[in-house]
């Protein structure tokens, strides 16, 4: 599919008007991340059995098995060993409602009788994406959501190799966890790690790290480090905290130091470690957040944006 095809019907997506109630879900694959709202007025059914599959942690490290270039990319079906998801019980066809099986929207997958027909009430944890429009699909499958970032992380799937007469990938994407996100939020990604700025103020910026911690290997955690300026010093404040993936916002307590002097005339019974506060992190996007701060100092809001990114990672969700 042309690359002006692909923005055009992303950016169509995220004009869209977003019920409140929806919940959204993050599918974090190696391959990017997806972030995904299902429609719970028009698909009820499908999206409640969807999110059993979430909550139980069943999609946890499984794979996306199946790649119809300019068709379909599919997962939901088998475990990264190879072994099937364990299935509840089978959900009730909602394929006749408002959605429709347009690019970037997402379908519940269904086996085949002996007939090669599909069972349209026989659908439990295998889904799809739809890599193009398909409305031939709308007869028989349930659409039940869309892609509201993640765009080009899904053409990069749907252009992955796959093995010759096969629409088996080469190297089939990891699906590392799938877990909820607060309706309308953008939750906490590895790509946000990295220098963030103020445009409004050059001289001010944050450092973050989103990690686990080193030795116990436990995590996610937020690692923050302020630099600011306060009466013509430079002042710097630190803090971690813990967060559960999928979340939106964490708020990190800070501290900062004083005393201490560089080189050789530094000496560490000279610095000083007091509570300055607090700051919480949301992100609005991949390269967009607001940090609001509660401190002795005053509070306030930053608008900051991405000034870094990881290497291999890619801003260019939609």
């Amino acid at each position: 599919m042309p690359r002006k095809t692909w923005i055009a019907a992303a950016l169509f997506a995220l004009s869209l008007p977003a019920a409140a109630q929806n919940p959204r879900v993050l599918l974090d694959i190696d391959q990017g991340p997806l972030l995904i709202e299902l429609d719970t007025q028009e698909a009820p059914l499908t999206s409640a059995n969807f999110l059993a599959y979430v909550d139980a942690g069943r999609y946890n490290n499984t794979i996306v098995h199946r790649v119809a270039k300019d068709f379909v990319v599919q997962g939901g079906g088998f475990k990264a060993d190879g072994t099937a998801i364990a299935l509840f019980p089978d959900v009730q066809s909602e394929r006749n409602n408002a959605l429709t099986h347009v690019l970037g929207s997402i379908g519940l997958a269904l086996p085949a009788n002996a007939q090669g027909e599909p069972q349209v009430n026989a659908g439990d944890s295998g889904f799809f994406f739809n890599t193009t429009d398909n409305p031939e699909l709308n007869e028989h499958y349930t659409a039940f959501g869309r892609v509201v970032w993640g765009m080009k992380n899904l053409q990069n799937m749907n252009n992955l190799p796959v093995f010759s007469g096969f629409q088996q990938p080469v190297l089939m994407p990891l699906l590392r966890r799938a877990v909820r996100v607060a309706p309308g939020e953008f939750p906490i990604l590895p790509l946000h790690t990295g220098a963030w700025y103020d445009p409004e103020n050059s001289g001010r910026g944050i450092l973050l790290e989103v990690a686990n911690a080193a030795g116990a290997e436990t995590g996610p955690v937020l690692v923050l480090t302020w630099y600011d300026f306060f009466e013509g010093e430079q002042v710097w404040m630190t803090g971690v905290a813990p967060f559960q993936w999928g979340a939106h916002q964490v708020t990190v307590p800070l501290r900062i130091a004083s005393g201490g002097q560089f080189g050789a005339a530094f000496d560490p019974s000279q610095v000083e470690q007091q509570d300055w506060g607090t700051i919480t992190v949301r992100f609005t996007g991949c390269g967009t957040g607001e940090f609001t701060y509660e401190s002795a100092f005053g509070n306030g809001t930053l608008p900051l944006r991405a000034l870094t990114l990881p290497t291999q990672m890619a801003c260019t969700g939609n």
